[in-house]
């Protein structure tokens, strides 16, 4: 007798799909402050690189009464990084903005893709820091760059948005529910027989 192993196996349709996206959220947000944190040597040896460099051209910190530049200060050799557990909602949203865009832009070229999501996750930026310093009283994350907008994001790291928004779509691609993965490479197979020589007859 077949016995389920996932818990999702023993739920109704509905319940399952809820399941899965929760699920998913918890991901994004974990994997979005492990990035985060790792940010801060990536970004310090980015720009020890002379063609790198220009990828990282923001300059990000804290609110200064917080008293949090250690990471930036400490030796390179540590790894040192920080972030905020506000982060993983804030992470989770944006890759959930993602997924929903991916579903929209199927058949887009990547590029473009990539812009879309990179301009999403630069106004949710601006968007969540300006309503969390005005929750917290502290801006959780600063910008001090030329490119900077209200100090609460900046253009200088929109190439960076764009490759985490495709790493987002990439990863979404692996876990997405088996419904709209069928509902999509169904799509996709639709499209190409279309636009082939044989497929036009």
């Amino acid at each position: 007798m077949h016995q389920p192993i996932r818990v999702s196996d023993r739920m109704d349709t509905r319940r399952a799909q809820i399941a899965r996206t929760a699920l998913r959220l918890v991901l994004y947000g974990v994997l979005g402050v492990a990035f985060e944190v790792a940010s801060f040597p990536v970004v310090r040896t980015g720009r020890t690189i002379p063609v790198l460099k220009y990828l990282f051209a923001y300059h990000v910190g804290t609110d200064h009464r917080l008293h949090l530049d250690g990471p930036w200060q400490s030796p390179l050799v540590t790894l040192f990084g920080q972030t905020s557990l506000w982060m993983i909602p804030i992470y989770a949203l944006a890759a959930l903005c993602i997924e929903v865009l991916y579903r929209r832009l199927l058949g887009a070229a990547w590029l473009l893709r990539g812009l879309v999501y990179g301009i999403v996750i630069l106004v949710l930026e601006l968007v969540t820091g300006l309503v969390l310093q005005g929750v917290t009283g502290y801006a959780i994350w600063t910008y001090s760059d030329a490119g900077n907008i209200l100090e609460t994001t900046s253009i200088y790291i929109l190439p960076v948005w764009i490759v985490v928004g495709l790493g987002v779509e990439l990863l979404y691609r692996e876990l997405m529910d088996p419904e709209i993965r069928t509902a999509l490479e169904g799509k996709l197979a639709g499209a190409a027989a279309r636009e082939s020589p044989h497929g036009a007859r």
